[in-house]
């Protein structure tokens, strides 16, 4: 598995966890993650820092 697809996993699997199945959506027609009251480009995942779990 390369570094980019652990920070995603990670990214996501913080997400699911901390805002629970129903507070976090991946749209892949638009490719966005949608949480809360909005969203991020779903190329953000893969960004070291996006969440706790990859700020280091």
């Amino acid at each position: 598995m390369n570094d980019e697809t652990r920070i995603a996993l990670r990214n996501y699997d913080w997400m699911v966890r901390n805002r629970g199945l129903d507070g976090v959506e991946l749209y892949w027609e638009s490719d966005t993650v949608v949480y809360g009251d909005g969203g991020t480009d779903i190329d953000t995942l893969c960004e070291r820092g996006f969440t706790p779990a990859t700020s280091e």
